[in-house]
């Protein structure tokens, strides 16, 4: 499993080296790196990633998740979406290379991430609960949305047709 994605990580390099116009040796010069250093770093990162898979797919068996009709339709949109590809590009690849079984644990797994990441209590340096929802993209904390008045008009012409 390791070996296997050790190769296909490799090659996902490779290929987005030569997409952005570089070899591997100016990438590893770039990066002051020698074949050995990012070798080691590959495969550090790669045992802790199937490590993290393992525990992740603990965690789904054990809460009983599944993944749903909508989970499989609206993966693939937001994958391409983030991806830059056209949905339905993507899509037809994903099951022309036989790539639904890896989506469907690429879904399993981001689900399973969210149950303790759900309960997970998280506080600043000062000691003060952080609530997740107001977190921005950036990562950065805003402030909490304000509560919309159901009695309030949407907007001030709709205020003056009222009156």
């Amino acid at each position: 499993m390791v070996t296997d994605e050790l190769n296909a990580r490799r090659e996902n390099v490779e290929q987005q080296l030569v997409y952005a116009g570089l070899t591997m040796e100016k990438y590893l010069e770039d990066e002051g790196q020698t074949t050995e250093e990012f070798e080691a770093d590959l495969d550090r990162r790669v045992r802790d990633a199937v490590a993290a898979q393992f525990v992740l797919d603990a965690i789904a068996k054990k809460e009983e998740i599944g993944v749903d009709q909508q989970d499989l339709s609206s993966h693939p949109v937001r994958r391409a979406q983030q991806s830059g590809q056209d949905p339905q590009e993507f899509a037809n690849h994903m099951f022309e290379h036989n790539h639904i079984p890896d989506m469907v644990q690429e879904i399993l797994r981001g689900k399973a991430l969210a149950t303790p990441v759900e309960g997970a209590v998280v506080k600043d340096a000062s000691g003060n609960v952080v609530e997740l929802a107001n977190l921005l993209p950036d990562g950065s904390i805003g402030e909490p949305a304000a509560e919309v008045d159901a009695e309030a008009p949407a907007d001030a012409t709709e205020a003056a047709e009222q009156d």
